[in-house]
């Protein structure tokens, strides 16, 4: 009331401090019973303390618990005063002026404690973006006493506040937060809340757990430094996997470029599945680099495209990789059923289902969430490190990411690990006969193709289901399965002599001998050592050379078709089924020595004088050694 009638009234020392001891004490009674007090209410209680500052006898200044005040007669241009504190503040402000005002300021000074519960909470508001890139959270908190200036008249100002903030307990926060200390000014005026403009922040020098920080502004209000703690995403995990992605890309690019472009690969069966493989796998690590780079707020149209196209792709991808499985499974395992058999269709069916069915997983997803009411995006998803954190990201959010990713690539991944383990069973078995150390390496180069073929790497991240062992099988989730391409360069080019020797050839080049199997060292004219290359299986036992010098991929030759046998009339309509019995040298040729193949039936045996007497048996595997 006083200050509406503009009376001119001296307000003692002992009714000032009486009313600031009230504001204190009900400032301080904290809980629902503050909190239930209107923000316009407390700004009425600031007021009528600034009022009273204005009103007091000059120089003559009213300390209490939670609150300060002066009415300063006079200051000069440049000249700085420091002013009251409340008790237990260790360090005074200190105003200095940049300009002569026309009137000396009252000054109303309230502590940290009472000025947290009074004043709101700073927020940030519409016109502050944060500076910080990959946040997951900022708070803001009132981290100094507030200074609260009221120049009777002044139409322009310019000074200065020396505000001192304790910072002894900034480590308390941790590695993970930045802190930003900005000074900010009240303003009661819609909008509501801290604001900065008119002010500069300096920020002085620290020294015995305090630093000083200058606001520079030019008006009246209450001024505070205000502390932004931001927490900050652990990006290791994706700045590891951005590099180990673009190596992926690199390999898998390399081993299309050196099988796609010559026919005599691509006539080969699963060297067209390889291939596909690979163009499937590149074209979704390239996608997944560029919608990684997407903000999910400023590029949403963007990051909803981009998340679909890459989601299609390696669920397409996943679909390459069965019917990889399915290829190596019908050509290793169930090879007495499948041998002499050809699908001209094969490699069409798996083309139509590998592209084409990812389609419908993709479009559910996209369907489900239109006709959900929430308005809910399922492709702004919140992702998180190994710590726990939660960012935005444009990625498929859940419950969609089940449905149209994770139980599609997990069903995928458990049919192709049962026909891994049957495959491996195979070769494991064939293995068994040779005790070098070479002759396990071929299986071992085997097993790592196959797994990487599969894609059975990305079962690992199962292993992150189990919270104590989550952040270890991230991380070998990231190492392990970003190594598909590399493994699939080596696996399909450098172990594949034939692949090898064909690069090389372009550039008027042979392999280097470093490069090429033991056996490529030797003449191909030595017919004694064609003769002791010939296969011999006899009782489900397989005895090859056992000097290491036959070290090529063991799978290398299931991807040449076998041409189905010549046969007549009466062996058409007969169920009887062919087995050539082939002599394999070192160097990949059929031995011309060989009787004409005899036609059996399954489960007879015959004898033959250069395959030694083996056994075709329905529990046998003649085509694993030779593959060997």
């Amino acid at each position: 009331n006083l200050a509406a009638s503009n009376a001119s009234v001296d307000v003692s020392s002992d009714t000032a401090s009486n009313l600031a001891d009230t504001v204190v004490s009900v400032a301080s009674s904290g809980g629902t019973k503050f909190e239930s007090v209107e923000q316009e209410e407390k700004d009425k209680m600031v007021d009528c303390l600034t009022t009273v500052a204005s009103l007091l006898a000059v120089d003559e200044p009213v300390v209490t618990d939670g609150v300060a005040m002066i009415n300063l007669n006079s200051i000069d241009n440049g000249e700085a005063v420091e002013l009251p504190t409340p008790n237990g503040v260790a360090t005074a402000p200190v105003l200095k002026m940049n300009s002569q005002p026309e009137n000396a300021p009252s000054v109303a000074i309230f502590d940290k404690a009472t000025a947290q519960a009074i004043f709101p909470t700073p927020t940030q508001s519409e016109t502050e973006t944060s500076t910080t890139k990959n946040t997951v959270s900022e708070i803001s908190s009132i981290d100094s006493p507030i200074v609260s200036l009221e120049f009777q008249g002044a139409t322009e100002l310019d000074f200065d506040i020396a505000i001192s903030v304790n910072t002894s307990g900034d480590g308390s926060y941790g590695s993970e937060f930045v802190l930003d200390r900005t000074c900010k000014y009240y303003s009661d005026e819609v909008p509501v809340g801290w604001k900065t403009d008119g002010c500069v922040t300096t920020t002085g020098i620290a020294a015995d757990g305090e630093t000083k920080f200058t606001c520079s502004c030019t008006h009246n209000t209450s001024f505070a430094i205000i502390l932004s703690a931001t927490e900050i995403a652990d990006t290791t995990q994706s700045d590891v996997s951005t590099v180990l992605m673009s190596i992926n890309v690199i390999f898998l690019f390399l081993t299309f470029m050196c099988i796609a472009p010559f026919r005599k690969f691509r006539t080969r069966k699963l060297m067209q599945i390889q291939t596909q493989l690979c163009v499937s796998l590149f074209a979704g690590h390239v996608g997944f680099l560029i919608v990684g780079g997407l903000s999910p707020t400023d590029q949403a149209s963007a990051c909803v495209a981009g998340v679909i196209i890459v989601q299609y792709l390696f669920l397409v991808a996943m679909a390459w990789s069965v019917c990889a499985s399915v290829t190596l499974y019908e050509k290793i395992v169930n090879a007495l059923k499948s041998y002499g058999k050809q699908d001209k269709h094969y490699f069409t069916k798996c083309l139509i289902g590998c592209w084409f069915c990812p389609l419908f997983m993709v479009m559910a997803t996209w369907v489900t969430a239109e006709t959900m009411s929430d308005n809910s995006s399922p492709y702004i998803a919140t992702t998180g490190e190994t710590d726990g954190d939660s960012v935005e990201a444009c990625w498929v959010d859940m419950p969609w990411k089940l449905v149209g990713f994770m139980i599609p690539v997990f069903l995928c991944l458990l049919l192709n690990f049962f026909l891994f383990v049957m495959i491996a069973r195979i070769i494991i078995r064939a293995g068994k006969s040779g005790t070098t150390t070479s002759g396990h390496a071929r299986e071992i180069k085997a097993l790592v193709s196959i797994t990487f073929t599969v894609g059975l790497p990305w079962l690992i991240i199962l292993g992150a289901t189990i919270p104590a062992l989550a952040g270890v099988f991230q991380w070998l989730f990231i190492i392990i399965t970003f190594l598909q391409g590399p493994v699939m360069f080596v696996c399909y080019v450098i172990f594949q002599e034939d692949v090898l020797t064909n690069v090389f050839s372009m550039f008027g080049k042979q392999p280097p001998k470093a490069l090429l199997p033991p056996k490529s060292n030797k003449s191909k004219s030595a017919p004694s050592e064609d003769k002791r290359d010939t296969v011999n299986v006899k009782h489900n036992t397989y005895s090859t050379r056992d000097d290491g010098t036959n070290d090529e991929n063991i799978y290398a030759k299931v991807d040449e078709e076998a041409a189905a046998p010549n046969e007549d009339s009466a062996s058409r309509t007969s169920s009887k089924h062919h087995y050539e019995t082939t002599a394999f040298t070192q160097h990949g040729q059929k031995g011309s020595e060989l009787d004409p193949p005899p036609v059996v039936e399954q489960g007879e045996t015959y004898e033959n004088s250069a395959a030694q007497h083996m056994d075709i048996a329905q529990s046998s595997y003649p085509h694993v050694p030779q593959l060997v």
